[in-house]
């Protein structure tokens, strides 16, 4: 029986390593596993700040794409209307130059015209002149004064048409 038997060292001996452990866990484990936590804790915090951060960072970045992109099309746009708005500009100064072309080559044509017309009258009248000389020198001896007017009177009316 001596397997069974009860030894007073061995209880105090188990229940001072009990006491021990006891002192141990609620002086230096707990502590030191509470700290532990709350590190972790303060690391899984900082990983969801960080994880918020990087996301809200997306998202600006995508939208910062956006106006990026619209920007850049409102550019285009305006680019588009600038450069119709100049064509535009350029064909109605070409059809000015082209009516304003037109005005002056009309002008200059019956300007033409009527200089024409001023020299026809001019040499009709210095051809009716002298017709009506040589008809006078003509007619001179033949003709009195007055069948010397009506016919001078007739060969004008003639030449006027």
């Amino acid at each position: 029986m001596d397997l069974f038997e009860i030894n007073l060292t061995a209880v105090i001996q188990l229940m001072s390593f009990l006491f021990l452990l006891w002192m141990l866990k609620r002086l230096l484990y707990d502590p030191f596993f509470s700290m532990i936590e709350k590190r972790r804790q303060k690391i899984e915090g900082e990983l969801a700040e960080a994880e918020q951060i990087r996301r809200e960072a997306e998202k600006m970045r995508k939208e910062a794409e956006k106006l990026l992109a619209e920007a850049n099309q409102r550019a285009q746009s305006i680019i588009s209307k600038a450069e119709a708005e100049a064509e535009q500009i350029v064909e109605s100064a070409k059809q000015k130059a082209r009516i304003e072309a037109e005005k002056i080559k009309q002008e200059a044509a019956m300007d033409v015209e009527r200089q024409k017309q001023e020299v026809f009258q001019q040499i009709q009248s210095v051809a009716t002149e002298l017709a009506v000389s040589m008809a006078m020198k003509i007619l001179k001896g033949t003709l009195d004064e007055k069948a010397k007017r009506e016919y001078l009177l007739k060969f004008l009316r003639e030449h006027e048409r």
